[in-house]
């Protein structure tokens, strides 16, 4: 059975310049990995420099009544994006809001402990908030429509305290020792209702619901060239227990990704980190992908229903996201042994190629 240790988070991710790598339970009051000497060579350029490289994603993912679906904030230092996209499950319909942001300080906030990231645009307001000292987690966007969607509001609320919960740090070489990557992740019960109004129609708005909540915070020293895939998927087992768990496989992985890796299983609030995964899509993209790993911990295969693509092709930033909304058949297996069947469950997959 794949082991890797898990330790208490240390106050700094960084020490005398180099990252302390790791899986950390619970969180730090700051995810920074400024500060790395040297992270692209031996040639000494000041930090003030090389933090320029340090990208940073916020990702929001939500299952809530009939709608799955996610928030992403992409922060590139000059130029920040945000897109909301998310899937009605009975109907298979697929809402998309995007909207570009310009030079900011820091659109991705440090703290983890208290903090706000907010998109002030007039049509597409989105606004995320988290603050453990009240206990609490919370996602509001107000989306206006055009001829191609319709507007669309949500409100959505999690309790850091709510059981089941967890949360996992990771800091991983990126893809060698001199570079790192640092996320932070967890997951929530959340309650909430969303809102969807064509221009002609009257507002299709949901009952309040319970549902599920994945929330991530990466940070990393990119490459000029970065590609991958990651999966997230969230809900209820066979068993009847309560799953969320991420796998990603990218050019971004360390070396030796059996000793440093992100991937995570969160069942009913106890947290397992799972070994390197392979993801692949034999027959294409929008056919059956498989994913696997060496361990016996992982067997699953993702059958995809709808897909999104985003291009973006602004100043020196150039990217390429698929993401995939589709349903998931298989096992995994938690620290314990496990099994946990899953069927019919529904998952996201992101396929990503940048260029910076």
């Amino acid at each position: 059975m794949y082991m890797r240790p898990v330790s208490d988070s240390p106050e700094h991710l960084i020490k005398n310049g180099k990252p302390l790598f790791g899986t950390y339970r619970g969180h730090t009051e700051r995810l920074d990995i400024r500060g790395v000497k040297y992270p692209y060579g031996t040639f000494p350029l000041p930090t003030f420099i090389t933090n320029l490289r340090i990208k940073s994603r916020l990702s929001y993912f939500f299952s809530v009544g009939e709608y799955i679906g996610c928030l992403d904030i992409f922060d590139a230092k000059v130029i920040g994006f945000a897109e909301v996209c998310f899937w009605n499950t009975q109907t298979k319909q697929r809402f998309v809001y995007r909207s570009l942001m310009g030079l900011r300080k820091r659109l991705v906030p440090h703290k983890l402990t208290t903090a706000a990231t907010v998109c002030y645009k007039k049509s597409r307001y989105i606004r995320i908030n988290w603050d453990r000292e009240n206990d609490r987690l919370s996602i509001i966007f107000s989306l206006k429509g055009d001829a191609h969607r319709p507007s669309s509001r949500a409100a959505l609320l999690s309790h850091f305290s709510a059981m089941p919960n967890s949360e996992l740090l990771c800091v991983t070489p990126s893809p060698t020792m001199r570079r790192c990557s640092a996320s932070y992740v967890t997951a929530l019960p959340l309650h909430g209702a969303v809102t969807v109004q064509g221009a002609k129609e009257a507002p299709h708005t949901m009952p309040d619901a319970d549902g599920f909540a994945f929330f991530e915070i990466n940070r990393v020293y990119m490459r000029f060239k970065s590609h991958g895939e990651f999966l997230t998927a969230f809900g209820t087992s066979a068993e009847g227990r309560s799953v969320q768990f991420r796998i990603a496989a990218s050019s971004q992985d360390a070396v030796d990704p059996d000793k440093y890796n992100s991937n995570v299983l969160f069942c009913d609030g106890e947290a397992t980190p799972l070994p390197p995964v392979v993801i692949t899509h034999p027959y294409g993209i929008m056919n059956e992908w498989i994913i696997q790993d060496t361990e016996n911990m992982v067997d699953l295969t993702f059958t995809p229903v709808s897909e999104n693509l985003n291009k973006i092709s602004v100043f020196v930033l150039r990217t390429q996201y698929h993401t995939i909304y589709g349903t998931l058949e298989g096992v995994l297996r938690n620290s314990k042994g496990e099994k946990i069947s899953l069927k019919n469950f529904p998952g996201l997959i992101k396929k990503y190629l940048i260029r910076l």
